[in-house]
């Protein structure tokens, strides 16, 4: 009886579990891995995308190599329009929105029209 007992709560415990689990999003590539019109969608979980590993052979002599081409990330069907900017070490005086030196027309446009991105973390 106690058997049954304990099955009872490990299936319990398996099934909790994986209700808590979230969705799974497999990766969708299209065209052949490795040729340069590949495409691939990647998690979310991660940004940027780590980098792939290298598929191809490299040997002394190029004929004997195979090339090989990372696939082109794009957006799942379903991505919002999000842009995600990843700056490092870069202060106001960067982009030319604030005075800097890199031009920077889209947010010098946004700018102009009252937006401004001055709480960066």
């Amino acid at each position: 009886m106690s058997n049954i007992r304990g099955l009872k709560k490990a299936l319990c415990l398996f099934f909790a579990a994986l209700s808590l689990a979230g969705p799974a999003s497999a990766q969708q590539v299209t065209g052949t891995l490795g040729s340069p019109s590949a495409t691939t969608t990647i998690s979310n979980k991660q940004l940027p995308a780590p980098d792939p590993a290298f598929g191809g052979v490299i040997k002394n002599d190029a004929l004997q190599s195979k090339p090989w081409w990372a696939p082109r990330i794009v957006p799942p069907k379903s991505a919002p329009n999000v842009l995600l900017i990843i700056t490092d070490d870069a202060g106001f005086g960067v982009p030319s929105t604030f005075g800097g030196v890199i031009p920077t027309p889209t947010m010098d446009r946004i700018a102009a029209n009252g937006l401004l991105y001055n709480n960066l973390h």
